[in-house]
């Protein structure tokens, strides 16, 4: 019975590092075919949209930056919600359509749910490790005893 739920504790946390990678990694390359072709320029943030969070009892934020191509100004509001804002004046990372400028991706925005994803995987591998010590000690913590039982 122990064995079997080991087995089950090992299956499951390989199954969930297995899933959240692939999930991870098919978000990263489908953003990354989303902006092939896109121009990395820095943008600057020069204002907030703010909301209040009911759940979490706090106010949240998201930049709204600008941007110039080709001597036209443009504007883009983030759509990732956060706690702490990048301060007004602050440069990020955004990716616009050459052909329609008007249209562009917060890069970091965009792997924010991948990168979180390979977080938690990393968390349930080390989980994995650490349930492996631990059967492997406690397996040879029982030899010991059954040894010196005999012995005795």
């Amino acid at each position: 019975m122990v064995i079997k739920n080991k087995v089950a504790i090992y299956a499951f946390l390989i199954v969930i590092i297995a899933l959240t990678s692939v999930i991870g990694t098919v978000l990263l390359v489908r953003n990354e075919k989303k902006t092939k072709g896109f121009v990395r320029v820095d943008a600057v943030v020069v204002d907030y949209k703010e909301r209040w969070d009911y759940d979490d009892d706090e106010m949240m934020y998201c930049e709204i930056v600008e941007y110039t191509v080709d001597g036209v100004v443009y504007k883009a509001t983030n759509s990732v919600w956060t706690n702490a804002p990048k301060r007004i004046g602050k440069k990020i990372e955004i990716a616009y359509n050459p052909d329609r400028p008007s249209q562009c991706v917060f890069v970091k925005s965009q792997n924010f749910f991948s990168l979180i994803l390979f977080i938690f995987s990393g968390v349930c591998l080390l989980a994995l490790i650490a349930q492996i010590v631990m059967d492997r000690k406690a397996k040879r913590n029982q030899s010991e005893d059954n040894e010196n039982i005999l012995v005795a």
